[in-house]
């Protein structure tokens, strides 16, 4: 289900990693990965490296620079089998 965010604002995300078993794990990085259709209507993405505050990770993406549509955005970290995944769509 995507999360509906005005073109021009900011989003924060802040994530925790769990292991396989379901506990808490504190990976030595973690990515934000944004893909969305930029003003000019061309594909871009941004690679935004996540800031660690005690075992959660946050970062913040602009979109300012993104179309109005859907953004699609990718948590990673080292040794995580699944990025966390999803979809934010972008509204006047």
């Amino acid at each position: 289900m995507p999360y509906n965010i005005t073109q021009g604002s900011t989003v924060e995300f802040c994530v925790a990693f769990l292991d396989a078993s379901g506990n808490a794990t504190v990976p030595s990085s973690a990515t934000l990965t944004m893909v969305y259709t930029s003003i000019s209507g061309t594909t871009a993405s941004s690679d935004i490296d996540m800031t660690q505050s005690n075992s959660f990770f946050t970062a913040v993406w602009p979109s300012a620079q993104a179309n109005l549509g859907t953004a699609n955005y990718i948590i990673s970290a080292p040794g995580q089998a699944t990025p966390t995944v999803g979809v934010l769509r972008i509204i006047a």
